[in-house]
């Protein structure tokens, strides 16, 4: 068993509560928007990004794909809409795409290349001091975020507010009502969730300390945060090696070796939970490194309790964002160094 934790993460963010409220309140011109396309008749919505912002789309996804019957709804990188012909991208779509300082090349030539098809872009970018982003120029509407440290909240708050706003005009979204509670309470909810997973903080940070390898698991619309926490808060800022596996493949060959390393499971309150609990079960009975990261355990502060399975996906992604400090604090890494990103040609 790992040692405890011995060096102290750096604090939560300052700014988390107020840029959640600042994203949550462009929750009207979000319905605004999708009322509007929805009567000029809207047939396909896409969700693009790149690295975190791809991860992102995963909630929102998962909302159109359980509710709607039209419009369709698909996530992509923004290089695979680059690359692909797309038989939906028209006047008819409606694309939202993501990237948090608005400069993202694929992000842009992916954007440039919706507008040349007569596509509707919303964009995702953060917007501060009065400063714009090529983003916030080309999208025909922007859904902004104000901080420069809390990103991966108001990203997934913005597409999944999105989706809410395109099946509440398809008459598609169940309980609207009760939707849009939840949403207004995702600030209070998601702050909490952050100093909650504290104790998972220290246990995976001393798991992972000395770690070589760590895997990620996840499904349905927590398999982004799974990514995310594999592919940007160890690989990228961690320097750890990582993989997510989606826990519906992880009895189809991952679970033979799986084991050897260090494991997480995240689980959220949605339709596939029963997927990460057998998970949870088979690592219980067979590995000796693992731990959970359960919404079940988040207060999740004036959420209803029936639309708990709607906002646990954020909170999983942003506490799951939290473990990258711990993480960090125990291996002495600095999660701003890079050796590629930013610094050569790629």
């Amino acid at each position: 068993m790992a040692s405890p934790v011995t060096v102290a993460p750096a604090p939560p963010a300052a700014d988390l509560t107020p840029t959640l409220e600042h994203t949550v309140a462009q929750a009207g011109a979000a319905r605004a928007l999708a009322a509007r396309l929805v009567e000029r008749g809207l047939r396909t919505v896409y969700f693009v990004g790149c690295g975190g912002s791809y991860y992102s789309t995963f909630p929102a996804q998962d909302l159109m794909e359980r509710h709607s019957h039209g419009p369709a709804a698909y996530r992509m990188t923004a290089g695979e809409m680059i690359h692909r012909g797309l038989a939906g991208l028209d006047e008819s779509a409606l694309v939202v795409a993501s990237s948090h300082s608005g400069a993202t090349p694929e992000t842009l030539e992916a954007v440039r290349l919706a507008k040349k098809a007569g596509a509707t872009v919303a964009g995702i970018a953060r917007c501060a001091d009065g400063r714009t982003s090529p983003l916030a120029e080309e999208a025909d509407a922007l859904f902004d975020y104000p901080s420069e440290v809390t990103v991966t909240e108001p990203k997934a708050i913005h597409f999944t507010q999105l989706a809410l706003a395109v099946l509440e005009a398809a008459g598609a979204l169940p309980d609207p009502e009760g939707a849009w509670r939840a949403v207004a309470a995702v600030p209070e909810a998601l702050t909490a969730a952050k100093h909650e997973v504290a104790p998972l903080g220290e246990r995976v940070g001393a798991q992972w300390r000395d770690a070589r390898l760590v895997y990620v698991l996840g499904a349905g619309p927590n398999f982004g945060a799974a990514n995310a926490l594999a592919a940007c808060y160890l690989q990228e800022m961690n320097w750890l090696h990582a993989s997510a596996v989606n826990a519906g493949d992880f009895f189809h060959g991952p679970f033979e070796i799986v084991g050897q390393h260090p494991v997480l499971v995240l689980n959220g309150e949605d339709e596939t939970r029963a997927m990460g609990e057998r998970a949870v079960a088979f690592a219980e009975r067979y590995y000796d490194t693992w731990s959970v990261l359960d919404s079940k355990d988040f207060t999740l502060p004036g959420v209803p309790a029936a639309q708990r399975g709607l906002i646990s996906p954020l909170a999983v992604a942003s506490a799951a964002r939290r473990l990258l400090d711990f993480c960090a604090a125990e291996r002495g890494h600095n999660p701003a160094q890079r050796r590629y990103m930013y610094r050569v040609d790629y």
